[in-house]
C-alpha cells in the first residue's frame, strides 16, 4: 500500500527561497508541494483551492504580515495546519505567530532538517517549536508586556523625540507621557530611556 503524501503549500515572496524549499522537500517521498504563493492574497486563494495538509508561511510578505495571513486562513479553515518560517526569531515574533494559530515556528537560520521534522510533527497533529524558541516563549510569558500606548511612546523615544514632542504627536499631556515612561522603565527594569529602547529591541517588543 502506497503511503499517503503530505500535501504542502509554500508561501514566500522570494522565488529562490521557494525553489530551495521545493528542492529540499522533493527528496522526501511522502511530501508533495501542491502550490506556491508570493503574497498573502495568493496564499488565501491557493489554500482555499488546494486545501493543503501543511502550509509553510513566510513571516514577512509584500502585502500582509505572515501572522495576519495565518489568522485570516484560520477564520475560514479552522483546521488549517501552518508553520511560520521567518527571518525573525524573537520571543515576541514567536508569541504572535502561535497566538494567531500557527502550529509551528522555524527560523530561516536553522538547518533544513528542522523544517522536515516540523512538517512531519504538524502534519501528524502536533505542535513544533525548537527547544530554544520554547525557552524564549516561556521567558516571555514570565515577563510583563508593554501596552499599545506604551509601545507608541517608546517608539517615538527611539526616534529621538523629547517628552514634549511625544506628547504633541500622541495628543497627550506632558504628565501623562511622564507616567507612561515611568511605567515603561519599571516594567523593563531599565535605568533610563535609552536603555529602555535597547532592552525593548532585544526582547522583540520594539522594531525600528
Amino acid at each position: 500500500m502506497t503511503k499517503e503524501r503530505i500535501r504542502i503549500l509554500l508561501v514566500d515572496d522570494h522565488v529562490m527561497v521557494r525553489m530551495g524549499l521545493i528542492s529540499l522537500l522533493a527528496d522526501e517521498p511522502d511530501f508533495e508541494v501542491v502550490g506556491q504563493a508570493r503574497n498573502g492574497a495568493e496564499a488565501e486563494e491557493l489554500f482555499a483551492d488546494q486545501q493543503p495538509d501543511v502550509t509553510l508561511m513566510d513571516g514577512i510578505l509584500p502585502d500582509l504580515h505572515g501572522t495576519e495571513v495565518v489568522r485570516r486562513i484560520l477564520e475560514q479553515h479552522p483546521s488549517a495546519a501552518m508553520i511560520m518560517v521567518s527571518i525573525n526569531e524573537t520571543a515576541e515574533d514567536v508569541h504572535l505567530a502561535m497566538s494567531a494559530g500557527a502550529r509551528g515556528y522555524v527560523p530561516k537560520s536553522y538547518d533544513q532538517d528542522v523544517i522536515i521534522r516540523a512538517i512531519r510533527v504538524v502534519a501528524a497533529g502536533g505542535r513544533f517549536l525548537p527547544p530554544e524558541l520554547e525557552l524564549r516563549l516561556r521567558e516571555r510569558c514570565a515577563t510583563v508586556s508593554l501596552s499599545h500606548r506604551e509601545l507608541e511612546v517608546l517608539s517615538l523615544i527611539a526616534k529621538g523625540k523629547a517628552n514634549k514632542e511625544v506628547a504633541d504627536e500622541l495628543k497627550l499631556s506632558g504628565n501623562t507621557v511622564k507616567t507612561h515612561i515611568a511605567r515603561i522603565l519599571d516594567k523593563l527594569g531599565a535605568p533610563d530611556r535609552t536603555r529602555a529602547v535597547t532592552m525593548a529591541i532585544q526582547r522583540g517588543l520594539l522594531r525600528l
